[in-house]
């Protein structure tokens, strides 16, 4: 009787386990603008040239580094572009770019939630979530 209540809890803790792994894998990744220059983005703070854009992402715990591009376009031209961890914050326009050199204006952006995975042994980017803003020059 003892041994048949230890394997029933042994079988129980493992399927718990198995679930609660699951479960954490099969969780949805998002990511979204989180704040502009340190002010939440609901308030009244638009990206812009200049300005700091930080994300809020959430990534399956299976993936195990994580990666935020960042994106800006001007009449379907790329002005600029930079990649890092998704807690960084990403200074728009950078220290150099075709749009801080070219003036500014406005430019269309987008934050993509990646990983570089394996595929047919070859190393490539697997995107998970994507969203866009606008931003001022």
């Amino acid at each position: 009787m003892k041994l048949r209540f230890a394997l029933l809890l042994s079988l129980t803790v493992y399927l718990a386990v198995a679930v609660s792994s699951a479960s954490a894998r099969s969780v949805s990744p998002s990511i979204k603008l989180s704040s502009v220059s340190g002010s939440a983005a609901a308030a009244v703070a638009q990206p812009a040239l200049g300005t700091s854009v930080t994300f809020a992402t959430v990534v399956p715990t299976n993936v195990k580094n994580p990666r935020v591009e960042v994106l800006c376009y001007q009449a379907g031209a790329l002005v600029y572009g930079e990649a890092g961890a998704p807690g960084d914050a990403f200074l728009l326009g950078g220290g150099g770019s075709i749009w801080l050199y070219s003036g500014g204006g406005a430019a269309s952006c987008v934050a993509n939630l990646y990983y570089f995975g394996q595929v047919a042994g070859k190393s490539t980017a697997v995107y998970l979530a994507t969203t866009s803003f606008n931003a001022a020059g």
